[in-house]
């Protein structure tokens, strides 16, 4: 009896310290969700760094997250003392779902890029975007699937204009995928898509992430775009899942679970 109180108050000690280093390990995470995050873009023109160009954008945290280039103007002569060609008729992204949801995490990108009319595109020309955005707390899970989709409508038909895009959960990336005119039809409508797992679903809070590189390789050519990044966390089983799941199971590895369990109670008794 009184081996067994013993027991009792050591397993109690044990779950105090264990609940207070359980709460003090999730301070940072706690903070770090309840400090305000914001989605980000910058731009590569031609292979070269990363620019950011957040304070040509009108962005807004709350009820939604949302980003919306206003100084289009403004952006359009970045690009062109940068050597670039290409132009912007819009440029934004959102999230609907921030912090996440439990059927997941979304944040998406869209916009126009086109070259103007009579404008000579020399060779190698490329524009890149990147948008960003920390924080996101749910959903989570031992492991999930982040998957990235893209769509394009362009104002000319054939082969030779494209995107590139993918899509990336804590800089776990999408493979990269193209997404290219083809049709004969004026304008022309392409869609890609691509996913990965994640292994852990972690840690919290999360970041996503959308990349999209541009390829129009003609004067007046145009790609309405949007690309979107969904991740998502494997379910842990519900308690009925797992009663049938051991339903299940041969009969002797059931018994002979509760066999152990039996020997260890008469054993500490």
């Amino acid at each position: 009896m009184r081996k067994g109180m013993r027991k009792a108050a050591s397993f109690s000690r044990w779950s105090l310290l264990l609940g207070v280093a359980c709460g003090l390990a999730m301070l940072p995470v706690a903070n770090r969700a309840a400090r305000a995050e914001a989605i980000s873009m910058s731009l590569s023109v031609n292979g070269g760094p990363l620019t950011t160009i957040d304070g040509l954008a009108t962005i807004s945290m709350f009820p939604t997250q949302s980003y919306t280039i206003s100084d289009i103007a403004g952006l359009n002569t970045l690009l062109t003392g940068d050597g670039s060609v290409y132009q912007f008729s819009s440029l934004g992204g959102s999230s609907t779902t921030f912090p996440g949801t439990s059927t997941g995490g979304t944040l998406d990108l869209t916009g126009g890029v086109l070259i103007p009319a009579g404008t000579l595109v020399p060779p190698g020309q490329s524009l890149s975007i990147t948008e960003t955005l920390t924080g996101f707390t749910t959903p989570s899970g031992p492991s999930g699937t982040v998957s990235s989709s893209s769509s394009a409508t362009f104002n000319e038909a054939g082969t030779g204009n494209f995107h590139t895009a993918n899509s990336s959960f804590n800089g776990i990336p999408t493979p990269s995928y193209m997404v290219a005119s083809s049709s004969s039809l004026l304008p022309n409508s392409s869609t890609g898509s691509a996913s990965a797992p994640i292994l852990p679903f972690a840690p919290l809070p999360y970041e996503l992430a959308n990349s999209i590189s541009f390829s129009l390789i003609s004067s007046g050519a145009s790609d309405q775009f949007g690309v979107s990044v969904n991740a998502t966390a494997t379910a842990i089983p519900e308690p009925a899942s797992v009663v049938t799941m051991l339903i299940g199971l041969p009969l002797p590895l059931v018994g002979l679970a509760w066999l152990r369990r039996r020997r260890a109670v008469v054993e500490n008794s």
